[in-house]
């Protein structure tokens, strides 16, 4: 039995380079037209469509699903780690303001959440937690899901295991497309950025 499973992370936000997890902030104008060329005049393979519940995945998911006709889920367990008292902040007054935190945090962001943040590792459990159960429904269909730079990031490490302080040394940009294939519950990288 074959699952694919194509992540799409959001597009870029409105309001500017602002560190968001649980903020719930639209896309931009441009976020709109980076979601939109990903599938516009192309063949779209999916069966099915899973976002997670935040806006700036959710609306794009849900104009999709209108124009498609494809089933659409929600799925909490993938929203985005939240980053607590950071939630909002210009990344560049966060390097101004918490300097040492903040790199700390990039080099590695098991060791210290952000100040009132989700910890690495529940936010890690919530999201393998959510993929099982999307696996143990998911039969053999092409899936999308549109969800979150540290969303999939978290489901990349879970596939090629690679350790916690390089998870941010892998690009996920704003509307790329990456695709996991699991061959008889093997998962595989089939492509990183890609496209349709």
């Amino acid at each position: 039995m074959t699952i694919t499973i194509d992540l799409l992370r959001h597009g870029e936000v409105a309001g500017g380079m602002r560190l968001r997890g649980h903020k719930d902030d639209p896309l931009s104008d441009d976020g709109w037209q980076q979601m939109r060329s990903v599938v516009n005049d192309k063949p779209l393979p999916w069966d099915e469509i899973i976002s997670s519940p935040l806006q700036r995945c959710a609306h794009f998911a849900g104009e999709l699903k209108g124009t498609t006709g494809l089933e659409m889920q929600i799925m909490e367990g993938f929203k985005e780690i939240s980053f607590g008292e950071w939630e909002g902040e210009l990344i560049s007054d966060l390097y101004e303001k918490h300097h040492q935190q903040i790199s700390s945090f990039w080099n590695n962001p098991g060791l210290k959440p952000a100040p009132g943040g989700e910890p690495y590792e529940l936010f890690e459990q919530r999201v393998h937690q959510a993929w099982s159960e999307l696996l143990d429904s998911a039969e053999e269909r092409h899936l999308l899901l549109v969800a979150h730079g540290g969303t999939i990031r978290t489901l990349l490490r879970q596939v090629i295991h690679f350790p916690l302080e390089h998870f941010f040394r892998i690009e996920v940009p704003y509307a790329s497309l990456s695709r996991i294939t699991i061959d008889d519950g093997t998962p595989r990288l089939t492509f990183l950025n890609g496209s349709l």
